[in-house]
């Protein structure tokens, strides 16, 4: 692990980058939700909105029989909810001094050729269902601060499949936060802006954790976005609560690393540029992220997993989004490739669904939105270059190198 006078070096530097970079969610937006004002009486003036999304699925790679190794799970086609979300927010700004936001949410992210099609669930994350809780107070123009449990600063693609162009998720999406509970400074002033957040990082309860965000829009057709994160001390396994990590049998309410050891006590760093021309938007994406060994645990076990990494380990993702609005109708056509290569050393240490696993994947997107209602075809196919050490791919072995899913998703957002 890395000694703890150079991770507090890096979080400071990455601080000051976020006030002179600055921050701003970028997200070319499929179908955000409406905000709706209404009375909220002593309360003042409050927004709020919902979405719902769900789908049917196809895939191939399954493994439908015995000893199901396949990384995409057992079945060939199915159907499953996706995510839905219900939000109240009172904004803080200079004019209204206080604010606050409240939401409870489920989602189950797709990441292509890495996870396999699931329910949501109340028991994914140890707060539940709620998993936005703040207070705000804006007390000069321009600034903000935020306490409670917060979205995460980090990658361009949402939780939540009705941000994104396309509902499959690409391999950069995995080892990067959801929410954290902590405190958040945002700034935003011409066209600059920028959020720095201190939080228990990946949901662990343990406070150690700095993220970043920043924006710098040089016209309203390019703008550019940089964020990163940095641990400022060591999460050990017993601290372990976020996602799936929690138990062996996938849920929040126990401890114990389940292979988050690595991502929890990890670095980031990332980017992308948003180029807009006309019905036109094209987004190139970048993320670094990196563990420096951590052995002080490796006596010990989590579910039968070794808590030791003896090495140096990372991974790499590259990925280019695209967007095209059909003039003149309610239809679009977005599409995805990427590119994904670890360095591994142990079951502590899966980036992706291996150590060492390298992959490239491709998606398409036709949707067809009109006001509160969308539907959209997605369409995936994953490749990997390396199944991993050991090995983790499709089929009933879990020894296939590629694999392809469709989804008929319907959507509401109000």
């Amino acid at each position: 692990m890395k000694n703890r006078t150079t991770s507090a070096a890096l979080a400071a530097l990455l601080a000051c980058s976020a006030f002179s970079i600055a921050t701003a969610q970028a997200q070319e937006e499929f179908a955000h939700p409406e905000s709706y004002t209404f009375d909220g009486g002593p309360l003042g003036q409050l927004k709020g909105n919902a979405a719902l999304d769900g789908y049917f699925f196809w895939q191939s790679g399954a493994g439908g029989a015995p000893p199901y190794n396949s990384t995409v799970g057992n079945h060939s086609t199915g159907a499953k909810v996706n995510a839905w979300e219900v939000e109240v927010t009172k904004p803080a700004d200079i004019t209204d001094f206080w604010g606050f936001g409240v939401q409870a949410a489920q989602y189950q992210d797709i990441n292509l050729g890495l996870n396999k099609p699931k329910n949501v669930t109340d028991t994914r994350f140890q707060t539940g269902p709620i998993r936005t809780v703040y207070i705000a107070i804006a007390p000069v123009q321009d600034f903000k601060l935020s306490v409670g449990q917060l979205p995460s600063l980090e990658g361009y693609e949402s939780v939540f499949p009705w941000n994104n162009p396309v509902a499959l998720r690409t391999a950069l999406n995995p080892s990067q936060n959801s929410n954290s509970k902590g405190v958040q400074l945002d700034y935003d002033h011409g066209p600059f802006s920028g959020s720095l957040m201190f939080s228990d990082g990946y949901d662990t309860n343990t406070y150690n954790y700095f993220t970043w965000q920043g924006t710098y829009k040089f016209d309203p057709s390019n703008e550019l976005t940089i964020y990163g994160g940095a641990p400022v001390g060591t999460t050990g396994p017993n601290a372990f609560a976020y996602g799936e990590g929690g138990m062996p049998t996938g849920g929040a309410f126990g401890v114990g690393g389940q292979q988050q050891l690595a991502v929890v006590n990890s670095n980031m760093i990332g980017a992308w540029y948003t180029w807009k021309n006309g019905n036109l938007t094209i987004i190139p994406e970048l993320q670094y992220q990196f563990t420096p060994k951590l052995t002080q645990f490796a006596t010990m076990t989590s579910g039968g997993v070794s808590d030791d990494i003896p090495k140096f380990t990372s991974n790499f993702v590259a990925a280019l989004f695209g967007i095209y609005k059909i003039p003149d109708t309610h239809f679009s056509i977005s599409g995805w490739a990427d590119y994904g290569t670890s360095v591994g050393t142990g079951p502590q240490d899966i980036w992706f669904a291996a150590p060492n696993q390298k992959l490239v994947g491709v998606a398409l997107a036709p949707a067809w939105k009109y006001n509160k209602i969308y539907v959209r075809l997605n369409l995936g196919f994953n490749h990997l270059l390396n199944l991993g050490t050991p090995v983790s791919g499709y089929g009933n072995a879990g020894t296939n190198r590629n694999t392809a899913i469709g989804t008929t998703e319907f959507g509401f957002v109000f």
